[in-house]
């Protein structure tokens, strides 16, 4: 059976931009944070399920940055805040074909996010948000979907949001989800 579903899957390897944004709320106020953007990188499974119907879980790497400055008292204060993920999504999909060799698919489900470091340096000193703050959580599980492109079933485009389902720091006065934008190009073996 593990051979059928084998010969009929198709791999992938894809990267693309990634934006990264923590949501913080606190009481009744909420604040979104710069995003943070970079890239991702990793690879995925397609398995087709029944007709057009499509399990893929893959696993990705995804690291983003920004550049802050502020400025107190007339001084002029420049950091840099540098967050890197795993995200092992298990996406399904439906779609159809358009005609020349091109298909349009939707897709969603759930993805595990796992922190992998969160870094803010300043100068010449380095804050670690996930060692050196207790209250920091490494896991998420995000909910999202998008939507894609199959050309000559060799390259996919696609773009797709997860919203943060876990609040990622651990006190009763704060709550802090993050949200993901994606754009990327796979390519299909």
């Amino acid at each position: 059976m593990l051979a059928g579903v084998n010969a009929m899957g198709q791999a992938s390897i894809g990267a693309g931009y990634l934006s990264s944004t923590e949501t913080v709320k606190s009481g009744n106020s909420s604040t979104q944070r710069t995003p943070l953007n970079g890239f991702y990188v990793g690879m995925g499974y397609t398995i087709p399920l029944a007709g057009s119907l499509n399990f893929t879980p893959g696993v990705y790497f995804g690291m983003a940055s920004k550049n802050n400055v502020a400025s107190i008292f007339g001084l002029k204060i420049e950091g840099k805040q540098q967050d890197s993920f795993i995200n092992v999504p298990l996406h399904l999909s439906f779609g159809g074909e358009l005609g020349g060799n091109m298909r349009v698919f939707v897709y969603g489900g759930p993805s595990a996010s796992i922190a992998v470091a969160s870094k803010i340096k300043s100068g010449n000193t380095t804050y670690d948000r996930l060692t050196d703050n207790e209250s920091l959580q490494r896991f998420d599980v995000m909910l999202g979907g998008g939507v894609g492109l199959v050309f000559n079933d060799m390259i996919r485009f696609q773009v797709g949001y997860d919203f943060g389902m876990l609040n990622r720091y651990n006190s009763n006065n704060y709550t802090v989800k993050r949200n993901q934008l994606t754009a990327g190009v796979a390519f299909l073996f």
